[in-house]
């Protein structure tokens, strides 16, 4: 039965747009269709069709989802034959680095009838304004929750002993490395990096519950804010590095220094903060015995949860001006030309899969 990962590869971050998409596909993969296009062009329903494709055909996917709207994708992986498709368009440019050898650029605004798209010239102009304006006030909005969630930090970490997670941290090493390493299936990357989770216009998605299933050891890494849960993580990503052990790092959605979700490849081993570690069976590692919930100031959480809030409807604004540009779009495109693309791409797709 084929193994269906999701993820993301773009992310609505404090610090702005934050881009891992040079991790899509590997120095080592076979072929990456970048596609160019418009919105409302097709793009995703492509990228879906082959997928869904080459699943029935058994073959493992990753799906990449767009953080501004997760029902559309930016990116899939067919890994095992080392294939991707992207959307190169903004936010997420990509241009290939060997023309011709690997990667292959698929123009699909060729099949814009751009009479018909002139008439509409003003709203499309002033939506994509609109569309920024949501952007900034989205990113304003996060950047000032991570002063209030740094303000947190530094109030929590008064109530933590600090001796105590250090010894946490030394047992936790020695157990994860007690395991032999095992030769992992072909990998594309060494060290991989990438989000598991997204602020959307709908909230937070999660899809690391995708990542996690088959995984033989889960360590589940359960504590408060400022309770060192990504610097241990990010601790055991070193050591791995180390070891030279293949890796992916899934960082915070918000906060991308910060490292949510560890997967070691080569020990097929996971540590996560992720509340989904929790529904696998794991290993509980709860940082809270070391942490004096006394210290803890509600209102200033109360305050990142009303900025949060604030960037989620931004973000909500920002994709009812992307939606209106894709409605005028739409009806210029010719579908059945970039179905003839699509069907071409997977021809190419047949022909690796046969060789």
């Amino acid at each position: 039965m084929a193994n269906i990962r999701r993820m993301f590869f773009g992310g609505n971050t404090a610090s702005g747009f934050h881009s891992f998409h040079d991790n899509i596909i590997g120095l080592n993969g076979r072929r990456f269709f970048i596609l160019k296009g418009m919105p409302g062009g097709g793009k995703s329903s492509l990228m879906k069709k082959i997928g869904e494709y080459v699943i029935d055909k058994g073959y493992n996917v990753e799906f990449h989802h767009c953080p501004s709207d997760p029902e559309s994708l930016d990116s899939i992986l067919i890994r095992e034959l080392g294939v991707a498709i992207a959307d190169g368009t903004a936010p997420h440019v990509m241009d290939p680095i060997y023309p011709g050898l690997k990667e292959k650029i698929v123009d699909l605004t060729q099949f814009i009838d751009g009479e018909n798209l002139k008439e509409n010239e003003d709203k499309i102009i002033k939506a994509k304004k609109d569309n920024k304006k949501a952007y900034y006030r989205a990113f304003s909005y996060l950047g000032a929750a991570k002063n209030i969630y740094e303000l947190i930090v530094k109030t929590n970490s008064s109530g933590v002993d600090f001796k105590g997670l250090n010894m946490v941290y030394l047992d936790l090493i020695e157990e994860i490395f007690s395991k032999d390493p095992e030769k992992a299936e072909e990998v594309l990357f060494k060290e991989r990096h990438a989000f598991s989770t997204a602020n959307t216009p709908e909230g937070v998605v999660d899809y690391t519950d995708t990542l996690l299933d088959g995984i033989e050891r889960i360590y589940y890494i359960d504590g408060e804010i400022g309770t060192g849960k990504s610097t241990l993580i990010k601790r055991i990503a070193d050591e791995c590095k180390m070891r030279d052990y293949s890796i992916e790092i899934y960082h915070n959605s918000t906060f991308p220094e910060k490292i949510e979700t560890l997967i070691i490849k080569d020990l097929n081993t996971c540590i996560t903060s992720n509340a989904n570690g929790a529904s696998f069976p794991h290993t509980h590692i709860d940082l809270n015995r070391y942490f004096n919930k006394k210290v803890k100031n509600k209102a200033d959480y109360q305050m990142y949860d009303l900025l949060f809030k604030k960037a989620i409807n931004a973000l909500a604004d920002a994709r009812k001006n992307h939606d209106i540009i894709e409605k005028i779009y739409i009806p210029t495109i010719n579908y059945d030309r970039v179905n003839e693309v699509r069907e071409r791409i997977l021809e190419e797709i047949i022909d690796i899969m046969n060789s």
